[in-house]
């Protein structure tokens, strides 16, 4: 079975662009919003639109595990898309879409398109495929919820899907 996962999150937040922009761009500040995040250290600075910035995370599961994940910029349209890829205990991309969403709200969506680098994780799993989605989601929610509150502004949806099947192990993800 695949260590590949694709999972997407989608939120609606009454706020800004310009507001939700500020916040993605900033992720040291993170953790004192995000509860499963552990924290952030910058590695690169980037150029001037933050392409080329690399962050070092460290996540908390919520189940006993950490993850330890380096994202490196590679895009970044302001107030639309901001890319990034991943190395460390998890490999692929996350995605970061803003859309309007009318009246006054945005739509947020987080594409994440990983395979497992841990071998303990690779190896179960067959067994805890579900788990491990269950988990992502369960800590995506959490930064929803974490994210609307440092906005001071309303959740007002959550949605999420999982592409769970089988994947040719030789098919690259980034």
């Amino acid at each position: 079975m695949s260590p590949r996962f694709v999972m997407i999150s989608r939120w609606r937040l009454e706020t800004t662009r310009e507001r939700l922009w500020e916040l993605l761009i900033n992720p040291l500040d993170w953790p004192g919003w995000w509860p499963h995040l552990a924290s952030v250290s910058s590695l690169a600075s980037g150029d001037r639109e933050g392409v080329g910035s690399q962050h070092a995370f460290l996540w908390r599961s919520g189940l006993g595990y950490l993850l330890r994940i380096v994202m490196t910029t590679r895009r970044a349209e302001r107030l639309r898309e901001l890319e990034a890829a991943a190395s460390g205990d998890l490999r692929g991309i996350g995605l970061w879409l803003i859309e309007e969403a009318p009246p006054d709200a945005v739509c947020l969506t987080y594409r994440w398109d990983v395979e497992l680098s841990k071998p303990w994780m690779r190896l179960w799993v067959p067994l805890l495929r579900p788990i491990f989605a269950w988990r992502h989601f369960a800590v995506m929610a959490c930064g929803a919820r974490g994210m609307a509150h440092q906005l001071g502004c309303r959740l007002s949806g959550i949605e999420e899907w999982s592409v769970i099947s089988p994947v040719d192990e030789g098919v690259p993800v980034s």
